[in-house]
């Protein structure tokens, strides 16, 4: 079981039922547990879940080393108890391959952390819901165990609960991408990690037939991105075709009263530092991968074209294609470098977080019927004024001021009366007594990559 104490920093302690004994009160029958400490619960779970060697993972000196011996009584409905629904005592996931000793499963219960329905699976499952009993204690003990094994992603249904490492992980890079990519288009897991698809699907281009594998990949966020991004396109197919059925009569349903639901929404909260401006940039550079793609198949899909047409035909192909291709990664371009100037003007450190963004962003992304990206807008909201005029102890104003003093160039700082005032001769930046950044970001080259964005977005 799990027992909420509040001498455990986590709120929860693992538990094992030592005694019980039917009572009955005011005529209710309840049941008396004696509860202790369960000492073996790490090593039956290192046990139970296939932990990785690995030098780079995080240190696995769990957060129950340190828990006293204790034991405590309670008295409890055992009908209450089955539902989950009692304040400080929740059952523990059994997985179904751990035998149970004695006639009393619940007395003599081996711990674990989940049902353990996928063999090897960090906390015994990727998907929270599949968990058997579903309540605080076992989301937070799965999650711990997945982040002390260096997994910061668990799905629970279509959400996806992402744990900041505060460090660099391996998660993101284009191999990895492609890997989520193919997953997508197929439906299936590439064989290999480098493995590559040459049959890229549109939405009016049917499926190539594949054995669907029962396997996904881990949960990501470039697979949060991938479903979103499918869901939309398949809107747009459905959208199209109903419209050309009620171009040919053959349907009194209109595109609009089908209904597809084409427009997808995807959306990043968590508290401060929990890394919502990180993540939003992992799925606008997914959204730029997956258009680049959709514009390289169409480049081999004209080139392939050219063996049947005029002259004429051709060169307008190829104008055609040349001014697409720039289009695109133009487009692509100002969505991605639209993050440094956003940041640099609208991101503070805070007590909590050296890069806080302290304002709402809402970005709306078009892609066109072919799944290329064809625009996007930011609007941003409720920007904290308060920290131009008065930032706190500790904190920092807006990173702009002190990227610019850092980089400003002689004549710079001529044509902004600045001589050779520092940092510390504003008062706006001064007043805090705070000027640096704690995660090792340099001043510097924040500036040099917001100028770079500027000449590349406008």
């Amino acid at each position: 079981m799990w027992l909420r104490r509040e001498d455990s920093h986590w709120g929860w302690v693992p538990a094992i039922v030592s005694a019980k004994e039917p009572m009955t009160a005011h005529g209710v029958e309840l049941m008396k547990l004696t509860l202790n400490d369960d000492p073996n619960i790490e090593s039956d779970m290192q046990r139970a879940v296939n932990y990785k060697s690995n030098k780079n993972s995080n240190n696995h000196n769990t957060y129950l080393d340190q828990q006293q011996p204790f034991e405590e009584i309670v008295v409890v409905d055992p009908e209450q108890l089955k539902k989950a629904d009692h304040d400080d005592i929740k059952l523990r996931n059994l997985p179904t391959s751990f035998q149970f000793s004695g006639e009393d499963q619940e007395a003599k219960v081996i711990a674990s952390p989940s049902t353990m329905v996928k063999s090897g699976v960090v906390g015994g499952v990727d998907d929270l819901i599949e968990l058997t009993h579903l309540h605080e204690p076992a989301i937070l003990h799965a999650l711990r165990l997945r982040y002390d094994a260096d997994i910061i992603y668990t799905s629970t249904g279509p959400i996806l609960i992402a744990v900041n490492p505060f460090k660099p992980m391996p998660l993101y890079s284009d191999q990895m991408m492609e890997q989520y990519r193919i997953q997508g288009e197929m439906g299936v897991m590439p064989s290999t990690p480098n493995a590559t698809t040459s049959a890229f699907v549109t939405p009016f281009r049917k499926r190539r037939e594949a054995p669907v594998s029962n396997t996904r990949l881990p949960p990501h966020v470039y697979q949060t991105a991938d479903d979103a991004y499918r869901a939309m396109m398949r809107g747009l197919e459905n959208k199209a075709l109903m419209h050309d059925e009620v171009k040919r009569g053959n349907s009194r349903l209109s595109a609009v009263q089908y209904g597809s639901h084409t427009n997808q929404s995807i959306l990043v909260s968590g508290e401060s530092g929990a890394g919502k401006t990180v993540t939003t940039k992992i799925v606008l550079n997914y959204f730029a991968m997956l258009s680049k793609k959709r514009a390289e198949m169409d480049m081999r899909s004209t080139s392939s074209s050219r063996k049947n047409g005029s002259p004429m035909m051709h060169r307008r192909q190829q104008q055609d294609q040349a001014a697409t291709t720039i289009d695109d990664v133009t487009t692509e371009q100002q969505v991605l470098q639209s993050n440094p100037i956003l940041e640099s003007f609208g991101n503070a450190r805070t007590s909590r977080n050296d890069n806080s963004s302290r304002f709402g962003k809402y970005i709306d992304i078009n892609f066109g019927r072919s799944g290329k990206l064809s625009g996007a807008s930011i609007e941003t909201y409720l920007l904290e004024k308060v920290r131009l005029i008065h930032p706190s102890p500790g904190e920092r104003n807006y990173h702009v001021f002190y990227q610019f003093l850092s980089c400003a160039t002689a004549k710079e700082r001529r044509d902004f009366f600045l001589g050779n005032k520092q940092v510390q001769d504003f008062r706006l930046l001064s007043e805090s007594g705070t000027y640096d950044r704690r995660d090792g970001v340099s001043d510097q080259a924040n500036h040099q990559e917001m100028l770079d964005a500027m000449v590349c977005c406008f």
